[in-house]
């Protein structure tokens, strides 16, 4: 079920909520070739068929104008948790997560990963699951032209030349039928966690996410943030390491118009302080061979933090939530943020979305026209729990 839904201080040309009975949530939106966009959330109720168990995948092409133009909800009789989405440039739609059951294949052990193919008109194409008798987290997925990458960690030995013991952030290659080209592990035999990827300007992949020991450097406390540069054959390219004595954790990452990366999260620290309060937001970018770029560190006196990011035309736009005043003198109990940068990384204005309850914006993609889509999710206008907030607007508004 879709309705309207005003955009509060959100000055956009539209926002949508889809949601069941039940509760509803969105990590991730993607752009496709044409410029419209592809939403992926989980769903614990019936929006575009019956529900399979626990949490299902719901998958939704919308238009660049807020109309929808196909659904399909999927799942097994356990939780199937799509936490990335992306379209290759022959609007294929890739999704990828983690399941607690046989959602592709026999479970292998507590939670697997899994990554899926529908074609440009929400057909399935094939699903994979893997992993070994540890815990398996699918975290992100980049499409490319031929295939997808699938990014995320895991506590199983699934490519024992690359394996760190403990747990290991990993990347994934898979070809538009689905074989698996190549997996790797990578990280130290402390905890390490990947996360956030997108696509390198040699087809190969850009990973970021945090570290507890030396990755690429000396440890600076708690978690550190890090970003990895793979080649198309899974060869590390460079990583860099960089923290504060508190916990620094990115999430989301993108590639700059130049072709470098810029990465998102949150941090407890002075990463470029001081704090403002409880946790910040920040961004970072590095150039193509992995020198550091910038750092923006921003917030309130409360928490606040950034899911994701991307370049847009003339800069960067983040997606995040806070408990705190960034934007609004009347902040719900969380609000969800839109924040935009120029390309030097100065904070150039802040929207501030939310009301009763929680709202929080974590998916995020710019078309190439420039539109810039978000997903997320709030309190039920569907009569249920939580439901799924996706949004478009054609660029910054300052304020």
């Amino acid at each position: 079920m879709l309705v309207a839904c005003g955009g509060d201080a959100l000055a956009n040309p539209w926002q949508i909520e889809i949601g069941s009975a039940a509760a509803d949530t969105s990590f991730g939106v993607a752009a496709t070739p044409e410029g419209d966009v592809v939403v992926a959330a989980s769903t614990e109720g019936e929006i575009a068929g019956d529900h399979a168990g626990k949490r299902d995948i719901y998958v939704a092409k919308i238009s660049v104008d807020g109309d929808p133009e196909w659904e399909a909800q999927l799942g097994s009789e356990a939780g199937e948790s799509p936490l990335g989405v992306s379209v290759a440039p022959d609007g294929s739609v890739y999704l990828g997560g983690f399941t607690d059951g046989a959602f592709a294949g026999e479970n292998a052990g507590s939670a697997d990963v899994w990554v899926a193919r529908l074609d440009a008109d929400g057909t399935e194409v094939w699903r994979r699951q893997f992993g070994g008798d540890g815990w398996d987290r699918g975290f992100d997925v980049t499409a490319f032209d031929g295939g997808t990458y699938i990014t995320g960690y895991t506590a199983s030995t699934l490519d024992a030349a690359t394996n760190q013991e403990g747990f290991d952030g990993f990347a994934a290659r898979f070809e538009s039928d689905g074989t698996m080209e190549w997996i790797r592990q990578f990280g130290t035999d402390a905890a390490d966690w990947g996360q956030g990827s997108s696509l390198a300007p040699d087809g190969g992949l850009y990973v970021t996410g945090y570290t507890e020991g030396d990755m690429a450097g000396e440890h600076q406390g708690d978690k550190d943030a890090f970003v990895l540069r793979l080649s198309p054959t899974g060869d590390e390219v460079w990583a860099r390491q960089f923290g504060t004595p508190a916990l620094d954790w990115p999430q989301g990452v993108g590639t700059t118009n130049d072709g470098g990366v810029v990465v998102a999260g949150s941090t407890t620290g002075d990463l470029d302080g001081p704090n403002g309060g409880d946790r910040d937001a920040f961004i970072a970018a590095f150039d193509e061979s992995g020198n550091p770029l910038f750092t923006t560190q921003f917030g309130s006196s409360a928490a606040d933090s950034v899911f994701e990011v991307r370049a847009t035309n003339d800069g960067f736009v983040a997606t995040g939530s806070t408990t705190g005043e960034v934007a609004s003198l009347a902040p719900g109990e969380r609000d969800g943020i839109l924040a935009w940068f120029d390309v030097d990384g100065t904070r150039i204005s802040i929207e501030q979305v939310g009301g009763a309850g929680i709202v929080d914006f974590t998916g995020l993609d710019v078309a190439d026209d420039g539109v810039v889509f978000y997903s997320g999710s709030g309190p039920g206008q569907t009569d249920g729990d939580t439901d799924i907030i996706v949004g478009g607007t054609p660029g910054r508004t300052d304020g």
